[in-house]
């Protein structure tokens, strides 16, 4: 569900987009001489900031901007009698300096350039193949390049199912370089006993025993409504057992427990 609402919701530019941005290393470019195809080149900048480029070989660009560099390249190629005249233009096709992390619960976790398009915290889940079965329905977004790293959470599920569209704009965050996406594995509760199907389910805030019990498939015709139980584990790990009824609140973790019929 949560991948078919990013599908309908999102689309992105795969545009590559040049960067005032100094070079550094592992940055991939392309480098091209206006009149000369032949000399166009994509290559990573080595992690001494050399970038090897056709006829004039190793060139120091590390720590310059895409216009030096296009300069430097200019004046090697015309200094060494290759061209009388060189108009080169550098383009950042991938910066390790321009990403962000998207870890956690989504399909495909790693770190995704901003110079492949993407822009927006939904542009970047988009690009990680979407929330996956288990993910939560809160993300987590860090921004580790304020002092101290500043942390922000975005409720999906609330957003797409109850938001207006102007609220989704607005929630529609704009990344920036060195920030993570973090999406957690959904709370869950268990539902054990005279269940038509115990196990594990996604729990949500606010859920209620009777609730659990239906995510379970409803009580078994061995089972009973009375003397229902939840074991909770307290927050310095000791388990309670606590009587419930079908309006009883539920948290995450809880432990539902339908007791067999007596008679």
């Amino acid at each position: 569900m949560k991948r078919l609402i990013f599908a309908l919701f999102l689309s992105f530019s795969t545009a590559v987009f040049a960067v005032e941005n100094v070079l550094d290393d592992g940055d991939m470019v392309r480098v091209s001489v206006y009149g000369n195809p032949d000399l166009t080149t994509e290559a990573k900048i080595s992690a001494s900031g050399i970038l090897n480029f056709p006829l004039v070989g190793e060139l120091q660009v590390g720590g310059l901007s895409a216009p030096d560099a296009e300069r430097l390249i200019a004046e090697r190629l015309m200094a060494e009698g290759f061209l009388r005249q060189a108009q080169v233009n550098v383009i950042v096709l991938q910066s390790k300096g321009q990403q962000v992390s998207v870890l956690g619960q989504v399909m495909k976790p790693g770190k995704y350039s901003i110079e492949s398009g993407a822009r927006s915290l939904f542009d970047f889940i988009a690009l990680s193949g979407g929330v996956s079965a288990k993910g939560s329905g809160v993300i987590t977004i860090i921004r580790t390049s304020e002092t101290p790293p500043k942390r922000f959470s975005v409720n999906i599920d609330q957003l797409f199912l109850k938001s207006s569209v102007d609220i989704v704009k607005r929630s529609n965050i704009d990344m920036v370089a060195g920030d993570v996406i973090y999406v957690p594995e959904a709370p869950v509760f268990y539902v054990f006993g005279e269940a038509n199907r115990p196990g594990v389910y996604q729990y949500k805030p606010g859920m209620t025993v009777a609730q659990a019990i239906s995510s379970g498939g409803g009580i078994s015709v061995r089972g009973t409504d009375r003397g229902i139980e939840i074991d909770r584990r307290k927050e310095d790990g000791t388990l309670v057992k606590l009587n419930a009824s079908l309006s009883s609140e539920i948290l995450a973790d809880d432990v539902v427990i339908i007791q067999e019929r007596l008679f």
